[in-house]
């Protein structure tokens, strides 16, 4: 028996910089891995073939999930087949809310990918592996980061374009609110892709007729030389237009003391900044959050 813990990631600020012949979107954005939220997967080896997925979490397709196409994916990047696999069967207790923008599903794959790949026989080379993860979403190279801890990391392109970032993130308190519905991530890109279509304001002045030359410029989010002050999210308009009350917690984290604020990816988690010397502003944000009935994680970056 093992047991994967697979922790998630926020997005400090989000630009979309151009929509592939394909269907996906190019993003450039700054990932930071968290520590908690966190699912736990506890793994059994069992007879026969295939992977069995066993959850409780309402909505999960236990026949159709990240997990079953990072199993498929890994087969199909080694060329054995998935009789060649190990059968198993995993249990996921998910602490990262689903559709919460913090990458749980992404997370949860590149767990298993990192697995299949220590007990194989011919393990893959980290780029066959990433290869192998981008397949089952966009955020999965993140993290297959090599080494033992990842790091934070301006991604870019559709999430397989990682570049080691963010030193001056160390020290910031961060304050963290879970609503308990889901955002879907689909439905966040169409309404983005349909306000910009019908020229409705969907983000800054330009932002209708995007290019990547004019959404090229790096926006603070992603400045080395001074802490983040801004955190803008191309999708927030059309999530919040959806989901108001994501528009309301952020305002009150602001309000709070958070000297910035944030959706992170499409939502809904809503995140709050505060400088290191804001210990106790910080927590009393989380306190109060709290007390209103909201999941609040005030962790230090």
């Amino acid at each position: 028996m093992n047991t994967l813990v697979a922790g998630c990631k926020i997005n400090l600020g989000l630009r979309i910089t151009g929509r592939r012949p394909d269907g996906y979107h190019e993003l450039d954005s700054l990932f930071c891995p968290l520590p908690r939220p966190c699912d736990r997967l506890r793994l059994r080896i069992t007879e026969g073939s295939g992977l069995r997925v066993l959850c409780d979490t309402p909505g999960l397709n236990p026949e159709d999930n990240t997990l079953t196409r990072a199993y498929a994916a890994f087969a199909a990047a080694t060329g054995a087949g998935p009789e060649a696999l190990p059968a198993l069967e995993i249990t996921l207790r998910k602490g990262i809310p689903v559709g919460s923008g913090l990458g749980g599903g992404s997370s949860d794959a590149a767990a298993l990918l990192r697995w299949l790949n220590a007990h194989a026989p011919q393990p893959l080379e980290h780029t066959a592996l990433t290869k192998a993860g981008l397949q089952v979403g966009a955020d999965v190279p993140f993290f297959l980061q090599p080494g033992p801890q990842l790091k934070a990391c301006r991604v870019r392109g559709v999430g397989e374009q990682l570049e080691p970032a963010g030193k001056h993130l160390a020290g910031l308190r961060l304050v963290l609110v879970c609503p308990a519905h889901s955002v879907s991530t689909a439905q966040a890109y169409a309404d983005f892709d349909a306000a910009r279509t019908d020229g409705t304001a969907a983000g800054p002045a330009g932002q209708n007729n995007l290019t990547k030359a004019e959404a090229g410029a790096n926006g603070t989010f992603l400045s080395e030389a001074q802490p983040v002050v801004d955190l803008h999210n191309d999708l927030e308009a059309v999530v919040f237009a959806r989901h108001p009350q994501l528009a309301a917690i952020k305002a009150q984290l602001l309000r709070l003391g958070a000297f910035a604020a944030g959706m992170s990816g499409s939502g809904s988690s809503i995140l709050g900044l505060f400088h290191l010397e804001a210990l106790m502003e910080a927590r009393a944000a989380a306190a109060v959050l709290q007390e209103e009935g909201w999941r609040v994680y005030a962790l230090t970056l």
